[in-house]
């Protein structure tokens, strides 16, 4: 079985809870803040998160970007860490725009 936690070595993490659970949170180190520099020197569009797309990056990232695999993307440029908490309707978003 592969090693998962491999792909937290790029970045510091800190332990803490999330909804009771432990969880490795990158957001503080300075991976994270690199990598959210990068990102938002990046062109963007803002655009509003419609209804049935709620918690859900992977279907937003394919709406916008034609590929679910820029999730992530999405993300990071707006500061998400929990899409189900944070993704919810009617809400605006900064959406990086790629070649």
């Amino acid at each position: 079985m592969a090693d998962i936690s491999s792909r937290y070595k790029a970045f510091s993490y800190k332990t803490r809870l999330h909804r009771g659970k432990p969880i490795k949170d990158i957001t503080d180190s300075k991976g994270w803040n690199k990598t959210y520099l990068e990102i938002s020197k990046l062109p963007s569009n803002v655009a509003v998160i419609p209804a049935g797309y709620e918690g859900r990056p992977d279907l937003l990232s394919f709406r916008l970007y034609g590929t679910s695999s820029y999730w992530w993307l999405l993300c990071v440029a707006n500061s998400i860490i929990d899409p189900f908490e944070q993704l919810t309707a009617g809400k605006q978003i900064i959406v990086p725009i790629i070649d």
